[in-house]
């Protein structure tokens, strides 16, 4: 068996491989069928929320899970690369949801956030493309009905109101004389 590049890559590129990590679509189409994904990186990270006490230490009393993100590192021979990377620019710029599936598990809702790719002059049958994908966090809101308290409904629903008269200038500057100890003369 050679060591040279192609027959390196054709070794990592049989027709009939099994993929051990696969990109499919929402409704399981695998994609990208063409491109052998060589490794793998998932990144499930969460941020600390840390904060100063008065003696000087610094306590952690939270965290916030992270969406996760997953870097693929893929080879593409030259019989497939021009189709196969249009295909992938074209699920980027559609910001098309994905779901990756790799040894460890099946990550959904992830979106194409990066494809740089590598045209090595030593891989003159082949591209890679190292492929980042970011899992996005669907929130759905919440709606329920607030009881009205009539202390806080607004006029619309009141209709008009008739306002208080304002006690006269005088009375106001005294008051706050004899509130702040001032009494006049």
């Amino acid at each position: 068996m050679s060591n040279s590049p192609g027959a390196i890559i054709n070794t990592l590129l049989p027709s009939a491989a099994v993929d051990s990590v696969a990109i499919f679509t929402q409704d399981y189409t695998q994609i990208f069928r063409d491109a052998r994904v060589i490794k793998a990186v998932l990144k499930e990270n969460s941020k600390l929320m840390e904060h100063p006490v008065e003696s000087g230490a610094i306590i952690t009393d939270h965290r916030v899970i992270l969406p996760v993100e997953i870097d693929l590192s893929m080879l593409v021979t030259s019989v497939n690369y021009q189709d196969v990377y249009k295909q992938i620019r074209q699920y980027f710029f559609n910001a098309t949801l994905l779901v990756v599936q790799t040894r460890s598990g099946i990550y959904e809702n992830q979106l194409i956030a990066a494809l740089p790719h590598e045209e090595d002059p030593t891989m003159y049958n082949a591209i890679s493309i190292a492929l980042s994908l970011k899992q996005v966090q669907i929130v759905v809101a919440q709606y329920g009905v607030v009881p009205k308290r009539q202390s806080q409904t607004t006029t619309i629903d009141r209709g008009t109101q008739q306002g208080t008269v304002a006690p006269p200038q005088s009375t106001i500057a005294q008051d706050a004389a004899h509130y702040l100890g001032i009494y006049p003369s």
